[in-house]
């Protein structure tokens, strides 16, 4: 299971965090040789020495169990600022004296996927069941007593983190709010119908997420003549929960032919996190998964399918992957079955 870590950056702090974090830093012949390979990274760390005095096990632990992909939420005056995810971790004096003059910050970390956020604490410690009074010390790995509290809430600890970055509330239905009358709207509306009209030309029944079937395209109501809710023997709850809110599904005879998550408006990872939190509930099923974007985005959806996060659940599962497709090859298969029918198989 992917790793969650809380990182307190004091006052005296926060300088560097801007600089070698928010903005990061370039890599020219002065930086250490264990950096070479990379032209600019965003680099965190701590000191190795605090982990001999009082409870700096802890850290020490922390930060050895600290792996690629794990999830980063940076603390300061009452709130979580910003977040990010663990690229690679270093035990090198030379980076800390590299980077901050501080030879003593041994333990160090690049980072991927940053962002600055807005979370109280209040809001943190309820989803990871502390109390209210709980003092954050030092780079901290949350327990599995807190991620199970956590997964009381969520389906996974991905699906909560992608909550908290979004801003968003735990309502699974209020996760995917477009603004209407935007590009990426229409764009979404757009696909969201073709892949409905395709699936319906090929004889299969078609289920509308649950939040959308009431939307319209171009004057005609996304839900009308698709099938109103799943009955799918043999689905736990918590599998069925996951899958009500994907874009559209391709039904035959009440199984699960294709799912499609269009991606012109929310995180990508919500629309793989779904795929795969569904893989794992199900992991023998069959069924044919895809991320639907922009040709442009083609590059950010498969490095994004290829995380060791999501590959470790998709991997073992023998019978479904998750693949690409662009709008633009929605759109011309789409005029293709328009003007000359049905074809042998929609997408590869």
């Amino acid at each position: 299971m992917i790793g969650l870590y809380l990182i307190p950056v004091g006052d005296d702090w926060m300088d560097e965090f801007r600089r070698t974090v928010e903005n990061g830093l370039d890599i020219d012949e002065s930086a250490p040789s264990a950096l070479q390979d990379y032209e600019r990274v965003r680099i965190w760390g701590t000191e190795s020495s605090q982990a001999t005095q009082g409870g700096g096990g802890i850290k020490r632990t922390a930060f050895r169990n600290m792996e690629s992909d794990d999830i980063l939420l940076f603390y300061s005056e009452g709130e979580f600022f910003a977040s990010a995810r663990v690229e690679q971790k270093f035990e090198n004096p030379d980076i800390g004296e590299w980077a901050w003059n501080s030879p003593e910050s041994d333990w160090t970390y690049t980072l991927q996927d940053f962002d600055s956020i807005s979370v109280p604490k209040e809001e943190v410690w309820d989803l990871l069941g502390y109390s209210q009074n709980y003092r954050l010390q030092g780079l901290t790995q949350v327990s599995e007593d807190a991620i199970d509290t956590l997964l009381t809430k969520y389906n996974s600890v991905e699906e909560a983190y992608q909550d908290l970055i979004d801003g968003s509330q735990t309502d699974r239905g209020d996760e995917e709010v477009i603004e209407e009358g935007t590009s990426s709207s229409r764009d979404h509306l757009e696909i969201q119908w073709k892949l409905i009209q395709l699936g319906r030309d090929h004889g299969y029944e078609v289920y509308v997420a649950k939040n959308d079937r009431n939307r319209e395209f171009e004057g005609e109501v996304l839900g009308n003549d698709c099938v109103n809710s799943l009955s799918l023997t043999g689905f736990s709850e918590a599998a069925q929960n996951i899958i009500e809110y994907v874009d559209v599904i391709w039904l035959e005879d009440n199984h699960i032919v294709s799912m499609f998550e269009v991606e012109s408006t929310t995180s990508i990872y919500s629309g793989i996190l779904r795929m795969t939190d569904f893989v794992a509930k199900v992991p023998n099923l069959a069924v044919d998964m895809y991320i639907v974007a922009s040709q442009e985005d083609e590059d950010l959806v498969r490095k994004q399918i290829q995380r060791p996060t999501f590959q470790q659940v998709l991997t073992p599962a023998d019978y479904s992957d998750v693949r690409f497709v662009s709008f633009e090859k929605v759109r011309e298969k789409y005029d293709l079955v328009q003007n000359a029918g049905p074809l042998q198989r929609v997408f590869p």
